[in-house]
């Protein structure tokens, strides 16, 4: 895992970067691997460009962990930890031992998904390890410009640190993962991964998915309940870290709030429709008392940068 010093605005904001091989070849994996729910991470576009880069010299994964996705989406609640179990893994026999100890996997999980997944997984790094430091080492400059955007980016919401006693902010950039952000809170931190970006016109849309993640890392609690797929809980905790931002931008940052609406409209980069506000809390519906109970929070967070 390569990190760099913490960076530093006025001796106040925090914010450190991750690059995890360890974490971008999971992603890597997942690409090749069909995910019958928003977590996919499943990329045609992805597959070609990596079977351009073996040339022919490395096998093709995507059968084998096609192989695996039946059993995977039927076992999503336990086996989506294989997303998360990477976060500070230093090596991949760290990884090799968090996937085969944890306490979540059944018998029946390792033998059909998780042995066969790491023995693939091993297999691939053969290729990806030098794959990955290739990229790693040839974006320096690139990493660079978006460390500062995202740096001076959360220097505006430094105070959801200070409210939520967390000392820093970790902010993992992926070249492997080719959907959705994935994050995982620590007491002193919060931490997320989103992909890596070379456009600056991307760096905005980066740090709301940044954002995004660090949300969930403290609005998940206030629903009281384990959350998963299957009895609408994910789409209700969603739908609270949508609508948090939401407020939290238009109280302390107003500025930000068009490419907000812009982050939540997916077909307005192909010149589709950009949400508005009315359409915003129409779509994403929660009960009154919901609404309330977040825009108390975000009241009780800016009252801190007063």
């Amino acid at each position: 895992m390569e990190t760099n010093n913490f960076r530093e605005d006025g001796g106040v904001v925090k914010v450190e970067f991750m690059y995890s091989y360890v974490l971008d070849l999971v992603y890597h994996m997942l690409a090749h691997m069909p995910v019958n729910n928003p977590s996919n991470l499943y990329s045609e576009e992805y597959i070609v460009k990596i079977r351009e880069a073996k040339s022919g010299q490395f096998e093709n994964i995507t059968e084998a962990m096609g192989q695996l996705a039946e059993y995977y989406n039927a076992h999503f609640d336990r086996l989506m930890m294989v997303n998360f179990l990477g976060f500070g893994c230093p090596d991949l026999n760290v990884l090799k031992y968090a996937m085969e100890q944890h306490p979540y996997f059944t018998a029946e999980d390792k033998e059909c998904f998780v042995y066969p997944f790491l023995e693939l997984l091993q297999k691939e790094a053969l290729f990806y390890e030098a794959y990955w430091k290739d990229m790693y080492d040839r974006s320096e400059k690139e990493r660079a410009r978006l460390e500062a955007y995202l740096t001076k980016e959360w220097g505006k919401y430094k105070v959801l640190g200070s409210y939520f006693q967390k000392s820093r902010a970790i902010a993992g950039i992926s070249y492997s993962i080719t959907g959705n952000g994935r994050g995982l809170g620590y007491y002193d931190a919060f931490s997320a991964i989103v992909p890596f970006v070379e456009e600056e016109k991307e760096y905005k849309m980066t740090f709301l998915q940044l954002l995004h993640e660090y949300t969930h890392q403290f609005t998940d609690g206030m629903l009281q309940q384990n959350i998963n797929m299957e009895d609408g809980s994910h789409t209700f905790s969603e739908y609270v870290v949508l609508l948090f931002d939401y407020y939290l931008i238009k109280a302390l940052c107003p500025e930000d709030l068009e490419e907000y609406l812009y982050f939540l409209s997916p077909e307005a980069e192909s010149g589709g429709p950009i949400m508005t506000e009315e359409i915003l809390l129409s779509v994403f519906e929660l009960p009154a008392q919901w609404h309330e109970r977040l825009q108390q929070l975000v009241k009780d967070i800016c009252a801190l940068s007063i």
